[in-house]
């Protein structure tokens, strides 16, 4: 475990006053033998009748915490800055212990002598508890309100966040020093238990609680266990503004025990205070599940908006490339480069073979012979685009070549023709491959076939539950 070390040089450590040489040494050995978990690892801290303790907040970055897990793995001699004067003055924000003597020497209040016994560091809470050894005559909550004066006279502001200040507050239970990984959280447990196992612990009220925890920080909420709640031991929730208000009253209520006097019953009751992670998204989730049908069709119109925003241009896209043939690697410069090149060795090589001429020579009587077809189809494209064409000819008979290398020959070098083949599309077996097919035909990409079942499912679903569809899945003509 974590040796602690007291953050006072040599200067400050005086020996203690009206102490004999064993009680003396006995301060001493307190000094290194405790740790993180407490003395002699217990969880808790002996404090004498002539000793205090004080807690110290905001003396480390609150929400820097992994450091010291990772240290912790490797050395935990080492894992503490706050054992470490030096050290701890160069990273913290102040040393506790230099606190507690200035607002001493600076004090008018009529102390006595008051010497630092330990500082027991809280990394994980950002803060540290500091036990301090007074005479007879002075008493701990004069000393914590000598350092309360102090440091609201000399404010103290960390560098990480000048918006805040460390404070100082008297400890009054006797809290539980753990060196477990739990975070701190704005929302405390108190939890009501009586003094002697056997015995029933009173239920403080709303008012009484806010008496108690008020003066470490603004709340914002207190939440009382249902009346109906067969849950024991009794608690509530203590909402915090802020985390460090939370640390801080935690580690100076933790214990407490409420006299009769002050509402804790005939026997009294004590505090225990623990951090509870606060559910802020809960309300949203059980208002989803149970409003499912305004849910299901705002969910319905979310995707397909989404679906809108993020698809449509990438089709867009997508079925202009298809039709302007930008990524067809017949268009591309450096292929057509070679193709230039190689046309001279291809008309030398059929130089020499006639019958190559002679059916070229054909195929060009045969197209001028259909020159008026050509011409026809051309002069028809020129009127309105109300109507269509159809070229109708037996299998073989250049129906294809007639219409896309000749009628539309230039509007085919313009990149202004599509080119739908209906074979694969009539040929295709169900929904979804129809949908691939016509999709692949105009270039549509991405796209989705599979989802039309699952939207079906979707959809029957919807209707099991509301009883009425919600409109996920289309018809395949609507697709």
């Amino acid at each position: 475990m974590l040796q602690r070390q007291l953050l006072l040089r040599a200067k400050y450590s005086s020996p203690l006053p009206r102490c004999s040489p064993l009680q003396l040494n006995r301060s001493w050995q307190r000094r290194y033998a405790s740790g993180e978990a407490g003395e002699g690892n217990t969880g808790h801290i002996n404090v004498a009748p002539s000793e205090g303790i004080l807690f110290f907040n905001n003396l480390l970055p609150l929400n820097v915490r992994w450091p010291h897990k990772l240290l912790v793995l490797f050395d935990r001699r080492k894992s503490s800055v706050l054992t470490d004067q030096e050290r701890f003055e160069r990273v913290g924000a102040v040393s506790p212990s230099q606190v507690v003597q200035n607002a001493i020497k600076a004090s008018n209040l009529g102390l006595g002598p008051v010497n630092i016994v330990e500082v027991l560091p809280r990394i994980n809470e950002a803060g540290a508890f500091v036990k301090f050894h007074h005479d007879g005559a002075t008493d701990p909550a004069t000393v914590a309100e000598a350092v309360r004066l102090h440091l609201q006279k000399n404010k103290v502001r960390p560098w990480w966040n000048p918006f805040i200040s460390v404070k100082a507050n008297l400890v009054l239970g006797k809290p539980w020093i753990e060196d477990l990984f739990r975070l701190p959280s704005r929302r405390l447990k108190v939890e009501f238990f009586p003094t002697q196992p056997g015995k029933e612990a009173a239920e403080l009220s709303q008012e009484q609680l806010y008496s108690f925890f008020r003066p470490y920080g603004k709340l914002s909420d207190i939440v009382a266990q249902p009346s109906d709640s067969k849950v024991v031991p009794r608690y509530a929730y203590l909402d915090f503004s802020r985390i460090g208000k939370a640390v801080m009253a935690k580690n100076c209520l933790h214990g407490y025990t409420v006299t009769e006097a002050q509402g804790g019953g005939q026997l009294g009751t004590i505090f225990r205070l623990t951090y509870e992670k606060k559910q802020r998204a809960g309300w949203v989730r059980d208002w989803l599940l149970n409003h499912p049908r305004i849910v299901i069709p705002a969910l319905a119109a979310l995707i397909a908006g989404l679906s809108v925003a993020v698809f449509d241009p990438i089709r867009t896209l997508s079925i202009r490339a298809h039709i302007t043939r930008a990524f067809h690697i017949e268009d591309n410069v450096v292929f057509r480069w070679f193709k230039t090149q190689s046309d001279d060795l291809i008309s030398k090589v059929q130089q020499f073979r006639n019958a190559s001429e002679n059916d070229e020579g054909g195929m060009q009587v045969v197209w001028d012979d259909r020159r008026s077809d050509i011409e026809q189809i051309q002069s028809w494209l020129m009127e309105t685009a109300d109507t269509f064409i159809i070229v109708q000819g037996p299998r073989g008979s250049g129906k294809r070549e007639l219409v896309i290398d000749h009628a539309l020959e230039h509007k085919r070098a313009a990149h202004k023709v599509l080119v739908i083949d209906c074979k694969p599309i009539q040929e295709a077996r169900g929904d979804a491959a129809t949908i691939a097919a016509a999709a692949g035909e105009v270039g549509y990409r991405p796209v989705f076939s599979w989802v039309n079942n699952i939207s079906g499912l979707m959809d029957l679903a919807a209707q099991g539950m509301t009883g009425m569809k919600a409109g996920f899945s289309e018809t395949l003509e609507n697709q």
